[in-house]
């Protein structure tokens, strides 16, 4: 059964895509009406911005998987990058808060599921409501991966 015939049915809410391309991405809202697209993104790995941006323009919502940086060894963490502790430092947060509340600044459709086993980071990754980040901040941030 596909998901669009589950959405028309009532038995789920919305259909989304993961991993897609830009042009899978656009035919996947032209032929299906998704409600959202999940890639790989975050401050290190930017490589998926166009398909964030198209998400935007269409008023749908972008989910980025691994959203501070692989969970892969050998590849870039958010938490590594010596501009994102800078930063962190100064506002006085966690490099993941900054990694976290950078995407949020990034665009308005962002949202955000970082996966984690342990309460202790759920509740720190919820305190990112209380960071702020000044332009010269993202700034900063961006100029530095």
């Amino acid at each position: 059964m596909t998901s669009t015939r589950l959405r028309d049915e009532g038995k789920i809410a919305g259909v989304g895509i993961s991993t897609g391309t830009r042009a899978q991405v656009k035919q996947a809202i032209a032929q299906a009406d998704i409600v959202c697209a999940q890639n790989a993104f975050s401050l290190v790995d930017q490589r998926d911005g166009d398909v964030l941006d198209l998400c935007h323009d269409s008023g749908i919502a972008y989910v980025p998987y691994f959203p501070l940086g692989s969970a892969f060894p050998g590849l870039p963490k958010v938490t590594e990058n010596a501009a994102v502790r800078g930063v962190a430092e100064r506002v006085g947060a966690s490099p993941a808060q900054v990694g976290l509340r950078w995407l949020l600044a990034r665009r308005d459709n962002v949202l955000l599921f970082p996966g984690t086993s342990r309460l202790a980071h759920l509740e720190q990754n919820m305190k990112i409501a209380d960071v702020t980040l000044s332009d010269d901040d993202i700034a900063e941030l961006e100029k530095g991966v």
